[in-house]
C-alpha cells in the first residue's frame, strides 16, 4: 500500500505538471480562443485531458487517505502513521502546482477533493480495498 501511495503522490504531481504546460495559454481568456487553440492542437489537447484525469484520480487516491485517518483518529481507530503522512504530500503537490497556474490548479483540487471525498470508506473490514 505504501508503494501505491508514494506512485500517486508521484503521478498527481508529474499528471498536473504536463496538465499546465500542455493546456493552451489564451491571455486574456475568450472562451472562442481557448476552444479554438484545442481544436488546432489536438495531440496537446488530448495529452492535457488525459493527464487531467489521471492525475486527480491519483491525487484523489491521497485526499481519500487522508480523510478516512483522520476520521479513524479521531474515533480512537488502528491509524496508518506512515500513510498518513505520505498522503499529505500531496498539499506540497498542489502548493507548487499553484505556483504555477492558479486557475488549472484550483480546477484540479476542486476535482480531486469532490472524487476524494466521494469515495471515502469507514469500513476496515474489507480485504480488497478499491483504490480508485
Amino acid at each position: 500500500m505504501m508503494r501505491l501511495k508514494l506512485f500517486c503522490l508521484f503521478l498527481g504531481f508529474i499528471c498536473g505538471y504536463f496538465m499546465i504546460s500542455w493546456t493552451p495559454e489564451v491571455t486574456p481568456f475568450r472562451f472562442t480562443n481557448f476552444i479554438t487553440e484545442f481544436i488546432f492542437n489536438p495531440l496537446k489537447s488530448f495529452l492535457a485531458m488525459m493527464s487531467f484525469l489521471l492525475g486527480f484520480l491519483a491525487n484523489a487516491v491521497l485526499i481519500r487517505t487522508v480523510i478516512e485517518e483522520i476520521v479513524f483518529f479521531f474515533s480512537r481507530r488502528e491509524v496508518r502513521l506512515r500513510e498518513l503522512i505520505v498522503s499529505c504530500g500531496v498539499v506540497v503537490n498542489f502548493y507548487f502546482l499553484f505556483q504555477m497556474n492558479v486557475i488549472l490548479t484550483g480546477l484540479f483540487l476542486m476535482f480531486s477533493l469532490v472524487y476524494g471525498m466521494m469515495s471515502v470508506d469507514l469500513q476496515r473490514k474489507r480485504k480488497f480495498k478499491n483504490n480508485l
